[in-house]
């Protein structure tokens, strides 16, 4: 495992979203979803927090072939018979205490060694690219939570009311080195898809852009000079953004099911509806379940109590009761039905 994947498994166990994560370190929560993307590589400083947090050593974080193991802790307890050892046992004891310890430091010396590794060697691939980008194009990509080419930067993702299958990105930021002169946009990069907006200059630079609903895409300041240089400042990064902006609908019988006595078909029982909230600012307001005859709705039942403002993992059970349906049960399928907050339909999987 990366050490990204690591981090993103540790925090998991301990049931943390990325941005709890981030607060705890007193970082962003684009700072953590880098990490666990292997697009940035934590400081010795954050390491060590991350190996308080999560009670691994740091080496286990940093070494791909190291297993998620936890911290051996202290112990008191006394080996079986100790009581009745003479006291040269109590020297043994320091003995290993002593070998223990300098084990411990010589493991922090290899950690070190390790991550200063890294960071050259991402710094040497930044080098890189700014070499292969040209005199005429500079491209300053972050290397942690913080890009060193900013003073200030600020971002907010939310669906476009305005055209809810797009997201509105609101973006500020302030480079350290402000030249005279230079025009400004913001450009937002998906693959080889992007979008821009120019960037009004009020003691740093600021934009909106609606942009549609891709899984990822990163926010650069373009910044133009007067003789055609042009500087291309990564502001962030953003991953996963299908699942955060989009609700997860899911629906099978919690009891009860089709039957069939030979002449007529029943649908009876309570059906259990799933719906993953991905990110606060979506949710579901309302939903019914769908009765279907050979691919056509013939019937619905509202599903009853959503409440919206409410994100995360919920769960609805709706009772249905549709009795003397002509045809074999082969013929019906069912499915559940869910409206966001901005007008956007989901649909699970049909069921039977």
């Amino acid at each position: 495992m990366t050490t990204g994947e690591k981090i993103a498994a540790l925090r998991k166990e301990q049931g943390m979203s990325q941005e709890a994560l981030g607060e705890k370190l007193g970082l962003s929560r684009q700072a953590v979803s880098k990490w666990e993307a292997d697009q940035a590589v934590p400081t010795m400083d954050n390491l060590m927090e991350l190996s308080k947090l999560f009670g691994v050593p740091v080496d286990t974080l940093l070494r791909p072939d190291a297993e998620l193991m936890p911290k051996a802790e202290d112990s008191d307890e006394s080996w079986p018979g100790a009581e009745n050892q003479p006291v040269r046992n109590e020297n043994r004891k320091w003995k290993i205490a002593a070998i223990a310890a300098a084990g411990l430091l010589c493991v922090s010396v290899v950690c070190s060694a390790v991550s200063l590794w890294r960071v050259l060697a991402m710094q040497q691939q930044i080098d890189t690219l700014r070499m292969q980008s040209g005199p005429s194009t500079i491209y300053y990509p972050q290397t942690d939570n913080e890009n060193s080419d900013l003073a200030d930067w600020s971002e907010n993702i939310e669906v476009d009311p305005d055209h809810n299958e797009n997201l509105l990105v609101t973006v500020s930021a302030v480079p350290k080195e402000m030249r005279d002169g230079e025009t400004a946009k913001f450009v937002v990069r998906s693959g080889d898809q992007s979008w821009e907006c120019d960037a009004e200059n009020k003691n740093g630079y600021s934009g909106e852009i609606s942009v549609p609903l891709v899984d990822t895409f990163s926010v650069y300041l373009t910044l133009t000079s007067t003789d055609g240089e042009i500087r291309n400042i990564m502001v962030a990064s953003e991953y996963d953004l299908k699942q955060r902006f989009s609700l997860e609908v899911r629906a099978w019988w919690e009891n009860g099911s089709f039957s069939f006595n030979g002449k007529i078909t029943s649908a009876s029982g309570n059906v259990a509806t799933y719906i993953y909230c991905g990110d606060d600012s979506v949710t579901p307001v309302s939903g019914r379940i769908l009765l279907y005859q050979n691919g056509k709705q013939i019937k619905e039942q509202k599903i009853e109590n959503i409440e919206t403002g409410v994100g995360g993992d919920v769960y609805y059970y709706t009772q249905v009761d549709w009795r003397n349906l002509e045809g074999s049960m082969e013929e019906y399928q069912l499915k559940a039905e869910i409206t966001d907050n901005y007008g956007r339909v989901y649909s699970s999987e049909f069921f039977r």
